[in-house]
C-alpha cells in the first residue's frame, strides 16, 4: 500500500532521528511493512482517537506501534478511491503522546 507522512507531524520528527539508531530503524522497518500490506501495532478503539486526528485527517482507523525508547508512531489507514492507503500521522516521545491523548 502507499504509505506518506504528515508533512507537520510526522516528517519533521522523522528525519531528525540518528539513522543508526534503534527507533529510526524500527520506524523505517514499520513503514516497510505497511508497504507491504501488513498491518502493524494496535489499532485503538474509536473513542480513544483524538479528535484532532479526526478533524485533520479524517480517519477512523488509527494504529499506535510502540518504538524503542517508549516512542510512539501513531498512523491511520484512509480509503481513496478504492485503495489503501498508510498515512503516518505523529512520531512522538512518551510525553508528547500523553498530552495529545489526554493522559
Amino acid at each position: 500500500m502507499d504509505v506518506s507522512g504528515d508533512p507537520r507531524d510526522f516528517v519533521p520528527s522523522y528525519t531528525s532521528l540518528n539513522k543508526n539508531s534503534a527507533l529510526y530503524r524500527k520506524v523505517k522497518e514499520t513503514i516497510d511493512d505497511l508497504k507491504k500490506d501488513r498491518i502493524v501495532g494496535l489499532r485503538l478503539k474509536r473513542e480513544q482517537i483524538p479528535q484532532y486526528y479526526v478533524k485533520k485527517h479524517d480517519v477512523n482507523a488509527v494504529y499506535k506501534v510502540d518504538l524503542p525508547g517508549y516512542w510512539r508512531l501513531i498512523y491511520g489507514i484512509l480509503v481513496i478511491h478504492g485503495e489503501r492507503k498508510a498515512l503516518l500521522m505523529e512520531l512522538f516521545d512518551h510525553d508528547k503522546y500523553n498530552k495529545r491523548f489526554g493522559y
